[in-house]
């Protein structure tokens, strides 16, 4: 089984450490073009463009050096309460980072599924 998400957040930290200056990820999808929004939107990557490429897509992601963990998680279900344990299970300190969850209101950061009291099946994490 193919996890392209797993895939996708491998390539962008690979090419963090690797100090690039943009990746190309592949194959593109919905889930991993909102995840980037996410990413871009808390300041982890810059610009992100997909071009066709006959087959199913890619993702030209230009990077800001400031990934140092990024990875996919087998999706589990949490539940509200359970939502510091995962923290602090992922992520090196309290509020460092992003957990991406996704919900029955669409994908978001833990953060704000827990501002609308929804829990969700954990995607990846960044920090």
């Amino acid at each position: 089984m193919v996890n392209s998400l797993a895939d996708a957040c491998c390539a962008l930290k690979n090419a963090e450490r690797a100090r690039k200056k943009e990746v190309i990820i592949s194959p593109a999808s919905k889930e991993i073009q909102q995840i980037l929004r996410i990413f871009q939107r808390h300041a982890y990557i810059g610009e992100f463009e997909r071009y066709d490429d006959g087959r199913q897509g890619k993702f030209k992601v230009a990077l800001q050096g400031k990934i140092n963990e990024c990875s996919g998680l087998i999706r589990l279900n949490y539940k509200t309460n359970q939502f510091d344990l995962l923290e602090r299970r992922l992520l090196p300190a309290p509020g460092l980072g992003l957990i991406i969850m996704t919900t029955n209101q669409g994908i978001m950061t833990m953060k704000e599924a827990e501002d609308n009291q929804i829990g969700g099946h954990a995607l990846c994490y960044i920090y």
